[in-house]
């Protein structure tokens, strides 16, 4: 109770400044006395305090966080003996008004913060490493998720900190405390790579070779035993040179086998992608109505930037971002592994967390929170992004990282404006494409070097063209083929610059140029779903519909909730038409129809499928339809509309069923549409 004098405070002033600490067992520590063993109330209380340094929280935030099951006054009350017991323990509580934030102290949270950035001692390592509030279990709920989320990153903190400290420990010739710390690294989550491959490392340059290659071949039976993989090529790599190399002690080891390393790089078949992952929407929080899409624009990024990894299979992010739950995404979406995250803006300062979590195993795998003001935001993101590649490579598979830290040369309201452009133009809506062309030039008008605006600027001609907005095809290629060239001038590493660059390289007619760039998009990010729908647009235009369909066949696996989903399904319907598979093709139409009722393209596959299969007067009733998504489409309009997508062997066939339908059909097309 305030004002009251408990032995807990008379211990203070006996035996100096207290010193809290919060991983492993919940304690206070003075110099000369015993330790305080904080109760759960205590230890979640000042846990979390610590935890969100440097921000106040509102009493009844507090009060219902951690007594729920009380009525508000109690639950107020129980907080105001819970403060006033940490003060008397020697914690500094500040409190002003309504809010309450933790006062400056020693805390060994700050101390496992530092080691991670900056090699310590290994003892005081192994001693950071400890559970964040270890044997605390709060009931479901908000107190839960919060306790997760910082064990999580305290784990990945002590991973920093012990890595550092078991290098540094290395090249001092201190091998036995370096093993010690690569010891505990791999106790603390066995499934990690990057410490199988440091003991394997440590035990090499100890001269042990056997304890080398049997640390190899324990991670290689566990990876296998429990997430059914095979090691990266990068711990294969490692084996061989140790196995190649002689040991001091005169053992012979038995070579490798060559194939012991997987297949690296990514093709159409699915099955060439060892680990999967969707990256959900980051809750967010803030004042502003712009936050929602800062917190997707992150969302965004960190989807492009895992596309990178060649053995990720990524979902598309208009997918995962149908999901806020990561159980539920995970079944959904068919991924092992998914990333969540928060956005924080108030009172100019952003908080950016990512957690990875693994679904099919239960982990927790690594979590981080960067906290800044709110112009440091792009630093902050990359910060995230970048621990998130490289947690993702130390957790699952050290890869060919590509991505590098790229300081953008747009604007936080440029960048925003971008993002908020893709919304409008994923809503693939006529009305929605023009106000994504606007939130795009307006970004453009914030900052002309930002290639992305250009890209989406490109994108809205592909769509203005696919919803028959622009009549001229050649006018239309002419202007998105401008866009996307100032694009990739600026950027020429982006896939979705690649991609538009590529597809419009197409319909102007250069396959081989649009196949060359789709080709290296694709080569460069293997997951990013719009790349394999536009080569399945484009193996149609080249006559290759055996081609179009495995590509399509992709493209729904990386992004099986996609806008785009029924032009998915519509791309596979047409492979199956121009391969003669009819009925197939009706099955793939009818499931296009399914997802967006009346959508032009579908119908036109499924009247040919249906006419073809000699049901001339169901296809007759269905041609009614064609205009129920584009308003104003009628029959004579269908013969220019796809006369552009239909490739040479196929027109003369399209055209006669067409004729037989009593369809306008044009003997001749332009130039451009006959070169698509």
């Amino acid at each position: 109770m305030p004002g009251r004098e408990g032995p807990e405070s008379s211990l203070v002033r006996q035996h100096g400044p207290a010193r809290l600490v919060l991983l492993g067992r919940a304690q206070v520590l003075v110099p000369t006395g015993p330790a305080f063993v904080l109760t759960e109330k205590l230890a979640l209380l000042a846990g979390y305090l610590a935890s969100t340094a440097g921000r106040s929280h509102r009493r009844a935030r507090l009060a219902g966080l951690l007594w729920p099951d009380r009525e508000d006054d109690q639950a107020r009350g129980s907080l105001r003996n819970a403060l006033s017991r940490l003060r008397a323990l020697g914690i500094g509580v500040a409190t002003e008004a309504d809010s309450v934030s933790l006062g400056e102290h020693e805390c060994d949270f700050e101390h496992l913060e530092r080691a991670a950035s900056s090699a310590t001692e290994v003892t005081g390592a192994l001693r950071l490493s400890e559970p964040f509030l270890e044997g605390f279990d709060p009931p479901e709920g908000e107190l839960r998720d919060w306790l997760s989320f910082e064990r999580t990153r305290c784990r990945t903190l002590a991973q920093q900190a012990l890595t550092l400290a078991s290098n540094a420990a290395s090249e001092r010739g201190e091998l036995v405390a370096a093993l010690a710390a690569a010891s505990r690294l791999l106790a603390l989550d066995p499934y990690r790579e990057q410490s199988h491959r440091l003991l394997m490392h440590l035990h090499d340059v100890a001269g042990d070779r056997a304890s080398a290659l049997a640390q190899y071949r324990a991670c290689r039976e566990m990876l296998h035993d429990e997430l059914g993989v095979a090691p990266s090529e990068q711990t294969v790599s490692l084996a061989r040179h140790i196995a190649g190399t002689p040991g001091t002690g005169g053992d012979t080891v038995r070579a490798l086998p060559k194939d012991a390393a997987p297949k690296t790089g990514a093709s159409m078949e699915t099955g060439h992608f060892r680990l999967s992952v969707a990256v959900l929407p980051f809750e967010h929080a803030g004042s502003g109505p712009d936050h929602r899409f800062l917190a997707e624009g992150i969302a965004d990024d960190l989807t492009t930037a895992l596309t990178r990894q060649r053995d990720f299979l990524v979902i598309a992010r208009p997918s995962s971002l149908l999901f806020s739950a990561s159980g539920e995404a995970a079944r959904s979406l068919d991924v092992r592994y998914v990333v969540t995250g928060t956005l924080r803006v108030a009172g100019g300062q952003v908080s950016v967390a990512a957690r990875l979590i693994d679904e099919k195993a239960g982990r927790h795998l690594w979590a981080v929170r960067h906290e800044g003001a709110l112009d440091t935001f792009f630093s902050l993101r990359d910060r995230v992004i970048d621990e998130l590649v490289t947690g993702l490579d130390a957790e699952i598979r050290l890869a060919e990282r590509e991505r590098a830290a790229e300081a953008p040369s747009a604007s936080l309201g440029a960048w925003e404006l971008f993002h908020r452009g893709l919304w409008y133009a994923y809503r693939f809506e006529p009305a929605e494409i023009v106000r994504a062309q606007e939130c795009f030039e307006r970004s453009l008008d914030l900052s002309g070097g930002f290639a992305l605006p250009y890209a989406g600027l490109a994108y809205v001609e592909v769509l203005r063209l696919a919803f028959l907005l622009e009549k001229d095809t050649a006018a239309g290629v002419a202007r998105g083929l401008e866009h996307a060239g100032r694009a990739f001038e600026l950027d020429p590493s982006s896939p979705f610059i690649l991609t538009m660059l590529g597809r419009l390289r197409a319909l102007s007619g250069d396959l081989a140029g649009g196949f060359d760039l789709l080709n290296h998009a694709r080569e460069r990010h293997p997951s990013f779903a719009h790349v394999y729908y536009c080569l399945s647009l484009t193996h149609h235009g080249a006559g290759e519909p055996e081609l179009a369909l495995k590509a399509a066949d992709m493209a729904l696996r990386l992004s099986p909730r996609d806008p785009l989903l029924p032009m998915f399904l519509t791309t596979k319907a047409a492979s199956h038409y121009f391969t003669g598979q009819l009925d197939r093709a009706e099955a793939e139409a009818r499931a296009a129809l399914a997802v967006k009722r009346g959508d032009p393209w579908a119908v036109i596959v499924l009247v040919l499928a249906v006419a073809e299969s000699g049901r001339h007067g169901e296809a007759r009733d269905m041609l009614g339809g064609v205009g129920a998504a584009m308003p104003g489409l009628q029959p004579l309009h269908i013969w220019p509309m796809i006369a552009r997508t239909i490739p040479a062997a196929g027109r003369e066939r399209v055209a006669r069923t067409l004729a037989a339908l009593g369809v306008p059909v044009e003997a001749e097309t332009t130039s451009v549409a006959r070169a698509i």
